[in-house]
């Protein structure tokens, strides 16, 4: 990332401390944080008193941080004001109705997939996907859609071995994942069986650039979870649906580069 013409220091650790906080999976020490965003304790210290006053950050008992209810605010606000809410909810809500599972809207972010929408349907069960979580990409279906779009050598550089696993299932090498993203890119949608969680399937296809916007790639998929006998049983038809609503989507997406990767 190149480095702003008028650098504040404060403000960016600010900024990294924050999304340090979004993407740890429990509250994190001084220490922790310091070591994390590459700035001094006392840089950190005095950025987080700040934080605090504004309730964006909150802190433990036993000294540990973790985000705030402001932080809350922010991306509540985010999803409220970007411009691909309001055709994209309709969209995901008439498919999760339409199948009675799981749909979610996700982007790429390094080698990670975030989560930005999730519907639930009448069949969902249990899954481990949240709006505003990360998940290895190369465990989900959401994350190989999205990758499949990349050359050989934008996955290496995003992936080494041995991958993050969630599941004995998941995808441990770089060559496996190659092999699989060929086979994303030769169907037109990926497919993810016990990978992310067992006993749960999904099916993922990223959003197009359009004739009309060539180089703009929208840079979000859509997914289908459900559990793994629904898939055994109904996966043409699911597949089928799924490739409808991208199409929809297509069709619709105004901010073509809201996702673009840093």
């Amino acid at each position: 990332m190149n480095s702003p013409m008028y650098a504040a220091p404060a403000a960016a650790c600010a900024a990294e401390v924050l999304l340090a906080l979004a993407k740890a999976p429990e509250p994190l020490s001084m220490s922790a944080l310091a070591k994390m965003t590459g700035r001094t304790k006392s840089l950190v210290f005095r950025v987080i008193r700040e934080l605090e006053v504004t309730d964006c950050v909150r802190v433990s008992e036993d000294g540990r941080y973790s985000l705030g209810i402001s932080a809350l605010e922010l991306g509540g606000a985010y999803i409220s004001q970007s411009d691909y809410t309001s055709t994209t909810r309709n969209v995901l809500q008439e498919l999760s109705h339409e199948t009675g599972e799981t749909v979610s809207l996700a982007t790429l972010r390094g080698s990670d997939v975030l989560y930005l929408e999730k519907w639930e349907g009448v069949y969902s069960v249990v899954t481990i996907s949240h709006v505003g979580r990360r998940l290895p990409a190369s465990c989900t279906a959401l994350g190989k859609a999205l990758l499949a779009s990349l050359n050989h050598n934008e996955i290496a550089e995003l992936h080494e071995d041995p991958l993050p696993t969630l599941t004995p299932q998941s995808i441990t090498s770089v060559e496996e994942l190659l092999t699989d993203l060929a086979a994303t890119r030769e169907r037109g949608y990926a497919i993810e069986v016990n990978e992310a969680l067992v006993g749960r399937a999904c099916v993922a296809t990223a959003l197009q650039a359009t004739p009309a916007h060539p180089d703009d790639d929208p840079n979000a998929g859509v997914s289908i979870s459900m559990a793994l006998h629904r898939y055994e049983s109904d996966a043409q038809q699911l597949v089928d649906q799924l490739l409808r609503a991208r199409n929809q989507l297509n069709a619709n997406w105004r901010t073509r580069r809201l996702f673009q990767p840093r």
